[in-house]
């Protein structure tokens, strides 16, 4: 027998609101907000929070404002939770039997404005039943004509919402040469076939001003994606369908063939690299990234050596030494990760210990996470950009549109986007802020850690060291939430032990592994 709903008695409400970018006829965020607090006010709530997730399907759960709901609704206690219609919420009728329930478990009754709001009568359940059923239907059926319209642009050799940096779109839905940007194309292939290390060419583009389809700097991964795209040399590609002269050509095919070439050698002269730097067997130096030389404060890395009996040793070893610039002896990596494994271990077996990191983890994220400035300076950049495109919107309906308003509207538009994903992740950074309690309880899973599994090790290391850094005499961790850093000297970590520091044949390393971090 199902339990009775109780609802919150009080006057507090959330509202979600959720728009999908593929459909030109839903409600807006915008028209939702104003909606729902017409219906708060009507009835006698007070909105003490929205949710909202832009151009994201009801499909799926993965949205963050969704999953941010659901997840706080049960500390909120609303009396009620707004939503436009019942698909608001989802189009799956298993994730939406999944997510009502959890709504009403915590004494929340939703509420729905375009649609009649269940109550508890069979009737009502019924209706309801009905709706989420239609809402599925609806999804199901739109997702067979948007791919069945996706595959015409394709065949056509449309655009399909995927933007090519060199590109624009004509009124006609065809890919274009946006001339402002095809010389840098060009530029880009002709420096990186012609030998020029594609992180030199991204720092020169960064440097011009010029960004990514998506208003991001150019990194050598995003650059490696570019070069390789046969776009460039008239190719048009989407999910299967390839439509040859699809696409204007920018790149002549043996520039494109020249840079592959190169692609294809970097690409193995990178496999023969890792392959020397990672023996057989060769162990993982957990450690690196977050180990530094307490003499220059270089970052100290794993290295291997043979010694005249034909031993393999491994060491951490100061970079800056190999470079001649430092004096630190490289230290043997067993040793090492043994005595910080005791440091981490000694931290968190004393529960009275976690409880004070928890104290001053509070503390950091309030000094560090709990200000709006940042977001309010991103929220003020969009109303600028927004009030520049309304500015457009007005010169055309006095008539006034040519080539270069359409482009500065489009780098607006671009602008714009780029903000509004820049205040959402901002908005769900913030929205994170943990107190005291919750960071304890989090904390506490960490007792007792169990230092043989890697991924508990890496956990713990992640989460509680900043840096460590090591001496001749004394080993140093840092924490990332307080400043009582945790000393060992040398003589009392080593114990028994010989000499740590290494000396002599096995000094001379003949591998320096370039897979040694994280």
């Amino acid at each position: 027998m199902s339990k009775q709903f109780k609802q919150n008695d009080n006057n507090l409400a959330i509202a979600y609101y959720r728009f999908s970018s593929h459909s030109q006829n839903e409600a807006s965020i915008d028209q939702q907000r104003e909606q729902a607090q017409a219906f708060a006010k009507a009835h006698g709530y007070n909105i003490v929070k929205e949710y909202e997730d832009a151009a994201m399907s009801g499909t799926t759960s993965d949205r963050p404002q969704y999953q941010l709901m659901l997840s706080e609704v049960g500390t909120i206690r609303p009396a009620a939770v707004i939503l436009w219609k019942t698909d608001r919420l989802g189009r799956d009728r298993f994730e939406l039997a999944d997510a009502k329930r959890r709504i009403r478990d915590a004494g929340c009754r939703i509420c729905l404005i375009a649609e009649p709001t269940p109550d508890d009568s069979p009737e009502s359940v019924l209706m309801e039943t009905m709706m989420e059923g239609m809402a599925e239907f609806y999804s199901r059926q739109l997702s067979v004509n948007i791919r069945r319209g996706m595959t015409y642009n394709a065949e056509h050799a449309f655009y399909n919402g995927h933007r090519v940096w060199g590109y624009g779109v004509d009124d006609e839905k065809h890919y274009v040469v946006d001339d402002s940007v095809a010389p840098f194309v060009l530029d880009m292939f002709t420096r990186y076939a012609d030998g020029e290390a594609m992180q030199s060419i991204c720092d020169d583009f960064n440097a011009k001003g010029l960004r990514t389809t998506r208003g991001a700097l150019f990194s050598v991964k995003t650059m490696n994606k570019l070069l390789k795209n046969r776009a460039y040399i008239g190719e048009y590609r989407h999910g299967g369908i390839t439509v040859e002269g699809g696409m204007p050509q920018i790149v002549n095919e043996e520039l494109f063939d020249r840079a592959q070439r190169r692609l294809a050698e970097n690409k193995r002269n990178g496999s023969r690299r890792k392959a020397s730097a990672q023996a057989q067997d060769a162990p993982r130096y957990w450690l690196t990234g977050k180990l530094y030389c307490g003499e220059c404060g270089g970052s100290m890395q794993g290295v291997s050596g043979t010694s005249k009996t034909g031993a393999k040793h491994y060491y951490y070893y100061c970079k800056e030494q190999r470079a001649k610039r430092c004096t630190k002896r490289p230290v043997r990596k067993e040793w090492l990760e043994d005595a910080v494994t005791g440091v981490l271990k000694g931290l968190l077996d004393d529960s009275e210990n976690l409880a004070s990191i928890a104290v001053d983890a509070a503390k950091y994220y309030e000094d560090n996470y709990k200000s709006t400035e940042y977001l309010f300076s991103l929220e003020q950049q969009r109303r600028d950009v927004e009030k520049g495109l309304a500015n457009f919107v007005k010169a055309i309906e006095a008539g006034i549109f040519n080539e270069a308003t359409q482009r500065r509207m489009a780098e607006l538009q671009e602008r714009k986007d780029a903000l509004n994903d820049a205040i959402e992740a901002e908005t769900v950074r913030q929205s994170l802020f943990e107190g005291e309690h919750s960071i304890r309880a989090y904390f506490d899973k960490f007792l007792h850690a169990d230092f043989d599994n890697p991924e508990v090790r890496d956990s713990v290391l992640e989460y509680f060291v900043d840096k460590i850094y090591l001496h001749e005499d004394r080993l140093v961790v840092t924490s990332w939430y307080s400043e009582d850093n945790r000393e060992v000297p040398m003589e009392i970590s080593n114990g028994e032990m010989e000499d740590p520091f290494a000396e002599g044949e096995a000094v001379k390393f003949d591998c320096f592994p370039f897979g040694s971090t994280k």
